[in-house]
């Protein structure tokens, strides 16, 4: 009779080999009292579950969620080399499609790589945590995913009672010149630098708005550091017009049902990024854009996108060609598991797959 404590056969201790030692470790038997092994797979856990209502990054917090197991790669035309200390050249096809993940700031949580969240995806846009971040452009890059990285972080660290302080955004940004992101550059697995959310929204920047100067010298900066990463703003080209951009790659328009009509939505914001010479990201508020049709239950006062909304919003938002990348609003698992809407993100992710790979440099 095998017993747990003390592992002994027949009555009498013996010392076994090592691999059947092993083996014998993996079969359940009745130990403290008969409890019994757990598998530690689960229904993933929502990151945040007071996502706050609207469009807005919330300010961080502490972190205390478990990032789940790295699931192997959609694409099986290019599967991760199993050594992973052998020099890996990843596969990217289509333009990167996937979630905001909000890791409250700053986190070695940050769910990377994007499609361990759901197959669909093959992307993510998440604040860098610069103890790990090398680890995880890695992990991305043997799964031949991609990732959008915020480098300065939340608004909440470099905001004052003036609103945007832009000498703290440098040196927050400064914290990364140590790393050396060239490969990942080089190798599409890093997007970009997302360098602020929403500039124009007096209400995150304490009653103010951020200058277009402003703007233009956060792409210049980063563009010091990293010329050949594309530099990133949340805010539609109508929001960013009146200056003569050099530095700034993309602007990014994010769709709610509230704003009326999609085609027209997507034509004016593709005919002034063109305008600007700026490049295109696509968005949809699923968490909180669904109108009146949509599904009520994950934020206040808001209903969610349903999945006829996200198929016919999603496949809309591919049609167009000038858009680089596809990111939702934003990770949340009770919403992302429902079988309705994992069908439509998958439909979604095919078709973003589809399109001809793409680069957000201007």
């Amino acid at each position: 009779m095998i017993v747990c404590s003390g592992l002994r056969l027949s009555g009498r201790a013996v010392r076994l080999p090592k691999l059947l030692l092993g083996w014998l470790l993996l079969v359940p038997c009745a130990c403290s009292g008969g409890e019994r092994l757990v598998s530690s797979e689960g229904p993933l856990q929502p990151i945040d579950s007071t996502v706050p209502s609207g469009d807005s990054i919330p300010t961080p917090g502490p972190d205390t969620v478990t990032p789940p197991p790295p699931l192997p790669p959609t694409d099986t035309t290019a599967p991760p080399p199993s050594d992973t200390t052998a020099p890996y050249t990843p596969v990217h096809t289509g333009i990167p499609f996937g979630p905001f993940v909000y890791n409250k700031g700053e986190s070695e949580k940050s769910l990377i790589p994007p499609s361990s969240l759901d197959s669909s995806f093959n992307a993510l846009s998440a604040a860098a945590y610069r103890p790990v971040l090398l680890a995880q452009l890695e992990a991305a890059r043997r799964a031949n995913d991609r990732v959008l990285i915020s480098l300065a972080g939340s608004s909440y660290f470099y905001t004052d009672a003036n609103g945007f302080n832009l000498e703290v955004w440098k040196r927050r940004t400064d914290r990364f010149r140590g790393l050396d992101l060239t490969s990942y550059i080089a190798d599409g697995t890093l997007i970009g630098n997302f360098i602020m959310d929403e500039p124009h929204d007096p209400v995150n920047w304490n009653g103010h708005v951020v200058s277009l100067a402003d703007i233009e010298e956060m792409a210049r900066y980063s563009k010091e550091i990293w010329p050949d990463l594309p530099t990133i703003i949340r805010g539609w080209p109508a929001q960013l017009k009146g200056h003569p951009y050099v530095y700034l790659d993309a602007a990014w328009a994010q769709y709610s049902e509230r704003f009326g009509s999609l085609d027209e939505f997507i034509e004016k914001n593709v005919r002034e990024a063109k305008e600007a010479g700026l490049g295109l990201v696509a968005g949809l508020n699923v968490l909180g854009g669904g109108g009146k049709d949509g599904i009520p239950g994950f934020l206040p006062k808001k209903n969610s996108m349903n999945a006829s909304q996200l198929r016919a919003w999603g496949a809309r938002y591919l049609s167009e060609p000038h858009i680089c990348a596809f990111f939702i609003w934003s990770y949340r698992p009770d919403y992302m598991t429902r079988p309705d809407i994992k069908a439509a993100l998958e439909e979604i992710g095919q078709k973003a797959r589809s399109r001809p790979n793409k680069s957000c440099k201007r």
